[in-house]
């Protein structure tokens, strides 16, 4: 694998794709002009609030701001999402996101189904959301929610689900822990795009990669 970095982004190959790992916690394909996100959990400040718990309602908005930025950014023409689009069941959000995709119409948007994407396949299909069951193939990348716990030869996993996190260390005993993309011989796990969804600290092994994502850039530690 070799990688080099580029102002904010970071630039690595899987096997023969080129790939970006971009600070917006997202992954590009530049060679297909696609965008590549995971677990973004739309839905979810509605949902705590309704189960009382306080959420700013400000937290729901920050995330769509920052996808439209990464739009006009990349312009892709197609965007995948890793599974988790929506949180849960049905709430007022699910009109903010329709009013998102709907304005955007020259996107291709697909859904790769993941473990909180509850609602009935017909919401999707309203919005002209491709809906794959599974897993999909682009090159030698097989894009999942879930990480795949075996990966055909010759292929590259790409998934969400995990939201993977890493701690630094500093001088002292001070740390801070932050996103991750997890690198693995065979398997990429992206960050998860969400504000309101957390992280699981992974450890660093004798064959994992991790690139942390900071404000503006990521950076391989």
């Amino acid at each position: 694998m070799m990688y080099e970095e580029q102002e904010t982004q970071m630039q690595i190959k899987l096997l023969n794709t080129v790939v970006e790992l971009l600070p917006e916690k997202a992954l590009f394909l530049p060679d297909t002009n696609t965008l590549v996100i995971a677990d973004i959990h739309f839905g979810k400040a509605m949902h705590f609030r309704k189960n009382g718990i306080s959420i700013p309602p400000q937290s729901a908005e920050r995330d769509y701001l920052r996808l439209n930025a990464l739009i006009e950014k990349k312009q892709p023409a197609r965007i995948i999402v890793l599974g988790d689009l929506f949180h849960s069941t049905h709430n007022s959000e699910w009109n903010l996101f329709c009013e998102f995709v709907a304005y955007r119409s020259g996107i291709r948007f697909m859904l790769v189904i993941g473990n909180h994407d509850i609602l009935d396949r017909s919401y999707y299909r309203k919005l002209c959301l491709e809906v794959v069951e599974n897993s999909l193939e682009i090159k030698d990348l097989i894009l999942s929610h879930e990480p795949l716990k075996k990966v055909p030869e010759g292929m590259v996993n790409v998934a969400g689900h995990i939201h993977p996190g890493f701690t630094l260390q500093g001088r002292g005993r001070q740390n801070i822990k932050l996103p991750c993309f997890y690198m693995l011989p065979n398997q990429l796990i992206l960050p998860a795009f969400g504000s309101l969804t957390g992280l699981y600290l992974l450890d660093r092994t004798m064959d994992s990669d991790i690139y942390v994502v900071t404000n503006d850039k990521v950076i391989e530690v």
